[in-house]
């Protein structure tokens, strides 16, 4: 069997969506199944070495990349493979069987968008989404957005949630690195509170900053805050922290390899990902990965996955959020579950399970055709 795979998210900043196509092709690569080839194509190169699976083919877009996906996209691939699209969209006018992987529902969450963006987003998520022979969601939470949102029965969205590398994301168990990383990117050995992703609206950077200023003044901690992803589209996250005076304990951190971050979750305090809404929020799974603290939210699909291992804050004010943080830094005990419990609960989310049960669809799709 071989398979077609829409790989712009590849080719763009990279962020949660890429990296979780890069994961599955990895995978993949590693067991195939009935997978022979996999035909990655975009609308510019892959600067990252592909698995030998995989062959890019790129054409280059006439128009912006969404016309690329609608037109160029289904030409290239023809009538024959499925094509899968991990990233919401697809080509609906595609001749041939389509995988589609959705994220979360923009919807749900409508403060972040502009009324334009939701709107273009509604309708080319809400069809291509009904165009797809199969249709896979990285949460229940987010299987129930759909049925609310684009009135597609939930017993027609298969629920494999987003994974983790556990061979890379693990505790290290070695001080001397941690105490390398933290002088190297804190210019001094300091305990840290780490935010990795995409600074934008809903996962309330000014609250989480504003409370980690709270903390410094009312414990007197040395604690230093990194942020990681603070170039990508978002906050001027920047701004924000000259603002509130925290130059000095603010670092930021445009973006960081792989192997950093296994760095940075092991040498850190505790994660915060106060968002008020994910699809999924793949840094909380890879902190518990690496034993790390994490506070995150009780909303949305952090129940499922973190729920009993994370703290999960009401929500995202300052208050929540200084309560949260303060909690982790003075309980020692709840510190030493979360140590503990994360790379257990994180095993069960290793991106080789994620990929087969993924693969084992598709291939269902493709006999069916």
């Amino acid at each position: 069997m071989n398979l077609g795979v829409n790989g712009i998210r590849l080719v763009t900043p990279k962020s949660g969506v890429g990296r979780y196509l890069e994961n599955v092709l990895r995978c993949w690569n590693d067991k195939p199944g009935a997978l022979e080839k996999i035909r990655v194509y975009t609308p510019t190169p892959v600067r990252d070495q592909l698995p030998p699976i995989c062959e890019n083919i790129t054409v280059p877009p006439r128009g912006g990349f969404g016309a690329w996906e609608q037109f160029q996209l289904p030409k290239m691939h023809g009538t024959s493979d499925v094509l899968f699209c991990p990233s919401y969209v697809a080509p609906v006018r595609a001749k041939a069987p389509i995988a589609l992987v959705h994220h979360g529902s923009y919807e749900a969450y409508p403060h972040e968008f502009s009324w334009w963006t939701r709107w273009k987003s509604f309708q080319s998520f809400r069809i291509s989404a009904r165009r797809a022979d199969l249709l896979i969601t990285v949460s229940e939470n987010s299987r129930r957005d759909i049925a609310t949102f684009y009135k597609i029965p939930s017993d027609k969205v298969h629920v494999i949630p987003e994974g983790v590398d556990t061979a890379l994301f693990r505790p290290l168990g070695d001080e001397a690195k941690a105490r390398a990383y933290r002088e190297k990117t804190l210019g001094a050995d300091l305990p840290f509170f780490l935010f990795v992703g995409k600074p934008v609206r809903r996962r309330n950077i000014p609250a989480m900053l504003a409370a980690f200023k709270r903390i410094k003044e009312e414990q007197k901690i040395p604690h230093k805050f990194l942020i990681i992803g603070s170039d990508l589209p978002g906050l001027p996250v920047g701004k924000l922290v000259r603002e509130l005076n925290l130059e000095r304990d603010v670092v930021l951190n445009g973006y960081a390899s792989h192997e950093e971050m296994v760095l940075a979750y092991n040498a850190a305090e505790c994660l915060v990902y106060p968002s008020s809404y994910e699809g999924f929020g793949m840094p909380v799974l890879e902190a518990m990965a690496c034993g790390t603290p994490a506070i995150a939210l009780n909303n949305s699909a952090f129940p499922e996955f973190a729920g009993g291992v994370a703290l999960l804050a009401r929500d995202g004010t300052t208050e929540c959020l200084r309560s949260a943080m303060r909690e982790v830094l003075t309980d020692d005990g709840l510190r030493a579950r979360m140590r503990s419990d994360g790379p257990a609960r994180a095993a069960a989310y290793d991106w080789k399970l994620i990929a087969e049960r993924t693969r084992i669809l598709i291939e269902e799709v493709a006999v069916r055709q």
